[in-house]
């Protein structure tokens, strides 16, 4: 009898090629691929989700959006918003509404808008949300407690170019999630008011958006992490998914630096202990274009948790009912701050996707090829 770490797998992951791109716009993308597409009502599982990750460092502050296409109603969008406070305190936040252009979603109290695509963007928001904890999100569903009212004004300017995950792969990858995914990191300015007071927003944001079918049930987990270091306008951005078999799915590492995107797939990245940024100390080792490893470690500086529940809907913390056998994925969405061997800081979203079932689980699953796979 073998357990999950002896298992070797029984397909062939998809493995981003390795190769290094020129340019200011490696990917070719179209500024207008930015905007909000047509919603394709004839596909079931269509979908079109972005995110954004705010954090200013030193206020120690800042916001989590998660936005996507309501599966039974194209045109109405879904969002979750998570005010991330001092010493571990979250406003908690799930609307929903229409948008009014294609520039960006919209639900009401929160407004997405794209103002120069590839460039700038502006995230509105005034409304209330459920007074809980990053631990609190660890353990239940949230949101629809006593409210407190928080809002935010903030505006984006990116500081690297767009990244496009499915070019970087090379191909298809077969994992149910869509046929677009793009990332960007930038720097953000504003201000946000919560529980009576009132913080100016001086830092980062990483966001993300992407298009086309969903599904979850293909997943058994996933680690991923973006993150740039203002000084140099470095990026990085790395993914890794595997089956429900605990069988790796695809991989992929882009570095952003000196003009040249680098394109790679073999790293390790610290998995998961439990809901909540557990560990809260993380490393991920990638071996680069050249045969080298860079190694960079990190510390999780305020953590938000949410549900992934098949098909396609998202639930603010974590949900689990035995009596219906639920094994969802439960993804933590980490502020992350990353330093570079040479000393230089950046900061990131870390999202830990993984089945309770399946956890504690600290090394992720990698292929037999990795230079990190060990039985």
């Amino acid at each position: 009898m073998t357990n999950d770490s002896e298992r070797q797998p029984t397909v062939a992951p998809n493995l981003a090629g390795v190769r290094v791109l020129e340019g200011d716009n490696p990917f070719g993308l179209a500024p207008e691929e930015d905007f909000l597409a047509e919603p394709q009502h004839d596909s079931a599982l269509w979908s079109e989700t972005m995110f954004f990750l705010i954090w200013s460092p030193e206020q120690a502050v800042g916001f989590w959006l998660h936005v996507g296409v309501v599966p039974e109603d194209k045109t109405m969008w879904w969002a979750q918003t998570y005010a991330m406070l001092p010493e571990g305190v979250v406003l908690v936040d799930r609307s929903f509404g229409r948008s009014s252009d294609r520039f960006g979603p919209e639900t009401g109290n929160l407004k997405i808008k794209c103002t120069e695509p590839h460039k700038k963007w502006r995230l509105t928001f005034d409304g209330a949300g459920e007074v809980s904890s990053t631990s609190d999100l660890a353990k239940r569903v949230v949101g629809a407690g006593v409210a407190a009212p928080f809002s935010f004004d903030v505006e984006l300017e990116a500081l690297v170019p767009v990244y496009d995950m499915h070019a970087a792969m090379g191909k298809e990858i077969d994992w149910d999630v869509g046929q677009m995914h793009q990332e960007q990191g930038s720097l953000a300015r504003g201000s946000m008011s919560a529980m009576g007071q009132t913080w100016s927003i001086d830092g980062v944001a990483i966001r993300d958006h992407s298009r086309g079918e969903r599904h979850f049930g293909k997943w058994g987990g996933h680690v991923w992490t973006y993150a740039v270091w203002p000084e140099s306008r470095r990026a990085l951005g790395v993914i890794n998914l595997w089956l429900p078999t605990m069988e790796p799915l695809a991989s992929v590492v882009m570095i952003m630096e000196n003009g040249r995107t680098e394109i790679s797939h073999d790293f390790k990245l610290t998995g998961m202990a439990e809901p909540g940024g557990k560990p809260n100390d993380v490393e991920l080792r990638i071996v680069r274009v050249d045969g080298s490893e860079t190694i960079i470690t990190g510390d999780v500086l305020h953590n938000v948790t949410m549900t992934y529940v098949e098909p396609n809907h998202n639930l603010n913390g974590v949900y689990i009912d035995p009596r219906e056998g639920l094994d969802a994925t439960i993804a933590d969405e980490s502020a992350v701050r990353w330093v570079w061997p040479d000393g230089e800081v950046g900061y990131g979203n870390f999202e830990r996707g993984f089945r309770p079932s399946c956890l504690p689980r600290i090394d992720i699953p990698l292929p037999p090829s990795s230079k990190y796979y060990s039985k």
